[in-house]
């Protein structure tokens, strides 16, 4: 414990940099807060170099808490806005696309190609191959059609 009395701003400027390098790797945020509160007690730290080693941990704590606070409440949802919001929602970007039946449908149920994937369909009626169809919902790997009649 004789190490936390040579405690001082050159420590918490290491452990703030070394969070922050660890945050830019991948942490999500988790860290970014952690390594602010340690950067400013570093300032601190520097400012007042006879703080006890106490003080120099309570106000780490105080400040991470702080800088986490201020992070998710303020500037998380800056960080998530996006210019493609179905990116990551493969049925959600289905919906409302055209395709032409590369099946019969038989008792309302037939085959379309989007893209590169085939997708088994379901209609309520009866559709011969090359009709055009319309995506309306999309039900697990099953996507439900209307008729285009464009």
């Amino acid at each position: 414990m004789d190490w936390l009395n040579e405690l001082n701003a050159w420590h918490w400027l290491s452990l703030g940099v070394l969070l922050l390098v660890a945050e830019a790797m991948g942490a999500a945020g988790f860290l970014l807060g952690m390594g602010v509160g340690a950067l400013l007690t570093a300032l601190i730290a520097a400012l007042l170099p006879a703080m006890s080693w106490q003080a120099q941990l309570l106000c780490f704590a105080i400040l991470s808490v702080i800088a986490t606070w201020v992070y998710w409440s303020r500037f998380r949802n800056i960080n998530q806005a996006t210019d493609q919001p179905l990116l990551n929602s493969a049925e959600a970007r289905l919906l409302d696309k055209h395709a032409s039946l590369i099946s019969d449908t038989q008792a309302g149920e037939g085959k379309v190609q989007i893209g590169d994937a085939l997708w088994q369909v379901q209609c309520d009626q009866d559709l011969p191959e090359g009709s055009r169809v319309k995506v309306v919902a999309v039900e697990g790997m099953t996507l439900k059609v209307v008729a285009d009649p464009a």
